[in-house]
């Protein structure tokens, strides 16, 4: 008996290193893609100085780009991950202010960044919306760099990035869901033309597009499943005619100006962030309206949900 007991204990203690040398791995190896970097072309856009082109990268900013529920009002950035386990992530100081980096981006640094994802350290950005970004044409996104450039200092040192054994485990199975680098492809231009005003859903299309709206509600706008949320996590709206067909275009404005759906219950603004697209003009948001109303409908489970 004594031999058996000693048999299994060193069989037990042997099962204990062996589960740690491979959960140390996973943490290494996790750990080093984590850090490792990437290689994308430099590009450069042309970078206006005119007041009105300013204007324009404001706006965009603001109220399609969405930059501010991130990278706070200020620009001066915040945590917007802080769960340990999984990771830690701080949004950075977009300013020349004492903590940003304004200071050391080149412009190829910024397209780099909004076109693929990509910090100045060649490393992979988490939850940067870049798969929205890169379709953006070259003057507009000229003209958000030429604005990020005017925002005053702000001093605010944020918190380095910190990947949790969670999200190293993720890395090492492939299945880590907030590199945006993973889902652009980066060896052509997919650059969505921008429409005239005059072409209402054209124009629509392309500031849904760059708008991040498809991050969420998927390629065919047919909602379900958000990446990176977990399953538990309520689904993106169907937001083709099978899914909201049935808003005017009132509701849709009362949707994105006031948080509330055509029943009359509030929309969560973390769910669907509003209080940006709300700052959209009358007219982008009859432009967005008009080519949801377009797209073909899609009959998915999603299509009962109204976020």
């Amino acid at each position: 008996m004594l031999k058996v007991l000693k048999w299994l204990g060193i069989a037990v203690a042997s099962l204990v290193v062996i589960v740690a040398v491979a959960a140390a791995a996973v943490l290494i190896t996790g750990g080093r893609r984590a850090n490792a970097t990437v290689t994308v072309p430099d590009e450069t856009v042309a970078i206006p100085a005119d007041a009105a082109s300013i204007e324009r990268g404001r706006h965009l900013a603001d109220a399609i780009n969405k930059c501010v529920d991130c990278h706070r009002a200020d620009f001066g950035g915040g945590m917007v991950i802080d769960a340990a386990p999984f990771m830690r992530l701080a949004a950075p100081n977009l300013t020349r202010g004492r903590g940003g980096i304004a200071a050391e981006y080149t412009d190829a640094d910024w397209v780099r960044t909004l076109r693929h994802g990509v910090g100045k350290n060649g490393r992979k950005l988490a939850l940067m919306p870049a798969e929205a970004y890169t379709h953006m044409d070259d003057a507009d996104l000229g003209a958000v760099i030429a604005y990020i450039r005017t925002v005053s200092p702000v001093d605010r040192e944020n918190p380095a990035k910190e990947y949790g054994p969670i999200a190293r485990m993720l890395l090492v199975a492939g299945q880590f869901p907030l590199h945006v680098y993973d889902q652009i492809d980066h060896t052509r231009r997919t650059i969505v033309p921008r429409a005239p005003e005059s072409d209402t859903v054209g124009n629509g299309r392309y500031l849904a597009t760059i708008g991040g709206c498809t991050i969420c509600h998927q390629a065919n706008l047919a909602g379900g499943p958000i990446p990176g949320q977990p399953p538990e996590a309520k689904p993106a709206a169907n937001l083709t005619p099978a899914g909201i067909g049935h808003y005017t275009e009132q509701d849709f404005f009362r949707a994105l100006r006031e948080g509330v759906r055509p029943g009359g219950a509030p929309i969560d603004s973390l769910a669907m962030p509003w209080p940006a697209s709300g700052r959209m003009t009358d007219a982008e948001i009859r432009a967005v309206f008009a080519f949801l109303r377009s797209v073909p409908p899609v009959e998915t489970p999603a299509a009962t949900s109204s976020r």
